[in-house]
């Protein structure tokens, strides 16, 4: 804004300061030319040099806002003093005002970077050539200014849509796994079930289960990257959580690195799932810790804050006020080109086997996803800092408890119409819901099931679905069946975590859905309050 405004004085009327470097070896020439600007309404603050040395002396020393010269000196010329600007990429308004150029010289001089030539016996010109550079500068100041703009606005909208293709990519990567862990975890829990607990292959199939659990937690971070992790938001107070997360800190990072906590007043409210918050603080700290190996201060405050229009941009949030949780270190920091990458998947600078690269991307994710924004500043040597902002909420109002749900007996037979297109994991849970004593009816697509509904002279007590299936999503099935089977529950599965597609009814009700992988404990007892609910 500051160069718009500078462009429309120059536009406008003349300035009455100017300040003028003279390339020139005769004071007589100096003060005619000084009287005539006078004379134009200027006010000048002037030094004049004769050589190159000089010159450049005076460059440093700057600055200037418009430099006359005259062509041809005994130590210096403007040819010289042109040469030197343009290696120097200084852009500004060069004026030679010489009583001996040439037609040819002056034309050359034109080619090699001066704005204008004026005649030592005609500087009555000189005023109005002086008003028009300064003009022109101004405008060229602004052109590149907005073409700055511009091109940082490019690069941010770039960087977005890198980070919301990685986020896609890394949420249809994570919904895959989730369907092979499912089967994996299941069927090894059957293996563990079955082999005797004194021979090594019970210990072999343990093991494949605990590499199982590792790797969804895995596919866990990814989906939080992408912001598709399953949230339970709630208002909490974040200087509350801060302070109750403060031993666990402390023991974490240890005795070598000093801490310190710098906490507003409580409460200071966010929507935010609390295990997540407790996420997205424990990373930010380690991830301190990790760039301390010697020793180092590590500083952690909670306050609040407000994002304006300019920040908010930046951002990409609204503006307005935000809590804000800051974590700094003083730790290698981190160079420049590497700040753009260090929110994304998989990249660390870490050295192999000290990290997973999903560290921050989860941070990043679980932010975005609580309608945050998060930035980094860091500088080599000095430390990094990490500014995570919440958007502010009201205080929380009293909620009534629920009334516990009391499940069924175990032993008790229902009639469950499971949809599911991934032949292992339909496999699985038809095995685990028949072991149960249940009557299944499995299908493997949308319309499969819709027309195995439809033709079912009993009830249907549970439709268990994964919710994106080929034909016909999980969703549009049941509603369609509740018109035969009014009395219907319904359990819906996902790879990925909270689904689009799922209709609001599903949404409120978070025991009507599970996220993949799942344990066999884990979904009998999902199905077992389904199935109470009648």
């Amino acid at each position: 804004m500051r160069v718009f405004t500078k462009a429309a004085v120059y536009l406008d009327v003349p300035p009455s300061a100017l300040r003028v470097l003279f390339v020139e070896d005769s004071p007589d020439d100096v003060e005619l030319i000084t009287r005539e600007l006078s004379r134009h309404g200027f006010d000048l603050q002037s030094k004049t040099v004769e050589t190159r040395a000089d010159f450049i002396d005076a460059l440093e020393a700057g600055p200037w806002d418009v430099i006359l010269s005259d062509h041809s000196m005994a130590a210096f010329s403007s040819t010289e003093a042109l040469r030197i600007l343009r290696d120097r990429g200084a852009d500004l308004p060069f004026i030679i005002v010489s009583g001996t150029i040439g037609e040819d010289a002056a034309v050359e001089a034109m080619r090699g970077g001066a704005h204008d030539y004026v005649l030592k016996h005609s500087l009555r010109r000189l005023g109005p050539a002086v008003e028009r550079e300064l003009r022109e500068a101004a405008n060229r100041r602004m052109q590149r200014s907005t073409e700055a703009a511009l091109h940082t606005s490019e690069l941010r909208l770039l960087h977005a849509q890198r980070m919301e293709s990685v986020g896609r990519l890394a949420a249809g990567i994570a919904h895959d796994f989730n369907n092979l862990l499912t089967v994996i975890m299941g069927f090894t829990e059957f293996l563990i079930e079955r082999l005797p607990v004194e021979e090594q292959t019970h210990q072999d199939a343990i093991e494949i289960r605990a590499a199982a659990e590792r790797a969804t937690r895995l596919t866990r971070q990814l989906l939080a990257f992408s912001r598709q992790q399953v949230s339970e938001r709630r208002i909490i107070d974040l200087v509350g959580a801060v302070t109750r997360l403060q031993p666990m800190i402390a023991r974490l990072i240890g005795e070598d690195l000093q801490i310190e906590f710098a906490l507003a007043d409580p409460p200071q409210w966010a929507l935010i799932d609390p295990g997540q918050f407790e996420q997205v603080v424990m990373n930010l700290v380690v991830n301190a810790r990790d760039a301390m190996k010697t020793g180092g201060k590590l500083r952690v405050s909670v306050a609040p804050g407000h994002v304006d229009v300019v920040r908010a941009e930046d951002l990409n949030v609204p503006a307005g006020p935000y809590v804000v949780l800051t974590v700094s270190d003083s730790g290698h920091g981190i160079e420049k080109q590497t700040l753009e990458y260090i929110f994304e998947p998989f990249f660390t600078t870490k050295a192999p086997g000290e990290g997973t690269g999903l560290g921050l991307s989860t941070v990043f994710g679980i932010v975005r996803q609580s309608g945050g924004g998060i930035d980094v500043e860091s500088e080599v040597g000095k430390g990094t800092t990490f500014h995570a902002y919440f958007p502010v909420s009201e205080a929380p109002t009293a909620e009534a408890v629920p009334e516990p749900v009391t499940p069924t007996a175990n032993g008790r037979a229902a009639t469950i119409l499971l949809a599911e297109d991934e032949q292992g994991v339909r496999s699985f849970l038809e095995l685990v819901l028949v072991r149960a004593g249940h009557n299944v009816i499995a299908t493997r697509s949308g319309p499969d099931a819709r027309d195995a509904g439809l033709h079912t002279h009993g009830n249907i007590d549970l439709f268990i679905s994964d919710v994106v299936m080929p034909g016909m999503s999980g969703p549009e099935v049941a509603d369609q069946l509740r018109r035969k089977h009014p009395k219907m529950q319904t359990l819906f599965l996902s790879g990925y975590a909270r689904h689009t597609a799922l209709p609001e009814y599903v949404a409120a009700d978070t025991r009507a859905f599970l996220q993949k992988p799942f344990t066999i404990d884990t979904f009998m007892e999902r199905v077992r309050e389904r199935l109470s609910v009648n």
